[in-house]
């Protein structure tokens, strides 16, 4: 007996060992730091494990157990703000052993696997793949400059059905049986591809979303990106609320007879619009899709309940929370009552390492320019812990403003206010009571418009 339970034991032991997912590489030119693998549960990623790179071109290794098989991603540097992160697609199992090298900050371009033969039929894939696509986009925004009877426009067109066909015979080529994993993730991406220029209404027509990998893969949720955008393009000249309710419905009316997928995509919906700031979208998912005859899952109820409560505790006509701030010589001001007298104020959180924040400089600019001298005073909240950085980019502000810091970054004013991203806007009376909080500048730029 006793033999017995030590040979399971060790049975047990090689098993384990077998499911272990080995990961290593090296990355030339990088600077040391930790790296990430993240899995994907459907709305949110999750750490597995990580590893520091101490030096570059010091090799890494990383020994994890998955949850699953499928993509996941190899976080090499966290973007800031709005800068995109650095990362590699790695498609895992368990058990398996994938090992690359690569150059910083060209990760993914000149990514090599020398270890792992689903992976690099992946990564030739990916690689092939993307290079195709970005030609394709080139191409298309040159089409844009040019009108339709300069002979140019002509060689553009061609060009351009060339590489759709490369695109196409790329597919075709990527059929190998040996990688059956590798190959559904493919398939997938052309099902997508075949609409990436020609979103419709009917969204999911003739699309297979009946696989579960579909709820781990990250592939959806950018194509819903994607497809949000096209639609509040389309929708443009509605309003906004009335957009989004459409672009709701659009989703997840399609999907209804698919409840794991329907949970999954309604979950993500709720923490894209809590992020984005817009309790009217989340009050319309409560209403209307959380009753017994769609959704029997109590839960999300409630998790839309506590979102709504989090991003009402400052609703308009509330007096904005007094908050102890810093100048630019390091003094202390208490905002909003250190403030002089205006007809009303726009508070602007920004970064100066967010570049949608420089992107819209000139826009505030001319918002101040306009309702300046009609009674508007701007303050600028620098949120990020980087003084030097707040004190290089605010030159570029008019110095009339008010100019402060906030040296409890994110979990500072920006916490309280419940604004998760920046640029985020509050604009406020003059008996500094909330008219307005959000991160759309033209919702500040109406509302502004029916003050004055």
């Amino acid at each position: 007996m006793k033999k017995t339970l030590i040979s399971l034991y060790y049975l047990l032991l090689l098993n384990a060992a077998a499911q272990t997912t080995q990961i290593a590489g090296s990355i030339r030119g990088f600077e040391g730091r930790h790296i990430l693998l993240l899995g994907y549960n459907g709305v949110e990623e999750f750490p597995v494990d990580s590893a520091l790179v101490p030096s570059p071109g010091i090799d890494f290794s990383l020994r994890v157990t998955l949850p699953y098989s499928g993509l996941y991603k190899l976080l090499v540097e966290k973007g800031n703000n709005r800068l995109p992160d650095k990362y590699i697609d790695l498609l895992l199992r368990p058990g398996s052993d994938v090992r690359f090298t690569t150059e910083y900050p060209y990760i993914s371009d000149s990514l090599k696997i020398t270890k792992g033969d689903e992976q690099s039929y992946f990564t030739r894939f990916t690689q092939n793949y993307n290079k195709t696509l970005f030609k394709i986009y080139l191409l298309e925004d040159l089409l844009s400059k040019y009108p339709p009877d300069d002979p140019f426009h002509g060689d553009i067109t061609k060009n351009k059905k060339r590489l759709l066909a490369d695109k196409e015979a790329l597919f075709a080529r990527f059929r190998d049986s040996r990688y059956p994993l590798a190959n559904r993730y493919i398939d997938m991406l052309r099902q997508w591809d075949m609409r990436t220029d020609y979103f419709s209404d009917s969204f999911y027509k003739g699309i297979d979303v009946s696989d579960t990998l579909w709820i781990r893969n990250t592939l959806l949720h950018q194509k819903i990106g994607q497809y949000y955008s096209y639609l509040m393009g389309q929708k443009k000249n509605e309003d906004f609320l009335q957009a989004n309710k459409f672009f709701i419905d659009a989703i997840l009316d399609p999907i209804q007879s698919n409840p794991p997928l329907w949970n999954n995509i309604f979950t993500y919906l709720v923490q894209s619009y809590k992020t984005m700031n817009y309790p009217d979208a989340l009050e319309y998912l409560s209403s209307k899709y959380l009753t017994s005859e769609v959704c029997t899952d109590p839960s999300q109820r409630r998790a839309i309940d506590e979102i709504l409560q989090s991003l009402h505790a400052i609703k308009a006509g509330d007096a904005l929370p007094p908050v102890v701030l810093k100048r630019n010589d390091e003094s202390d001001f208490t905002f909003p009552s250190d403030l002089s007298a205006s007809q009303a104020g726009l508070l602007i959180l920004w970064s100066g390492r967010c570049n949608h924040c420089r992107e819209s400089m000139p826009y505030w600019k001319d918002l101040y320019h306009t309702y300046g001298p009609k009674g508007l005073h701007i303050t600028a909240l620098h949120i990020e812990s980087d003084i030097t950085t707040w004190k290089a980019s605010a030159e570029s502000l008019p110095p009339e403003w008010t100019h402060l810091h906030d040296p409890n970054g994110w979990n500072g004013y920006a916490k309280t206010l419940h604004l998760l991203g920046t640029p985020g806007y509050v604009l406020y009376d003059r008996d500094y009571k909330l008219l307005l909080k959000s991160h759309d500048l033209t919702e500040v730029r109406n509302r502004l418009k029916n003050m004055f």
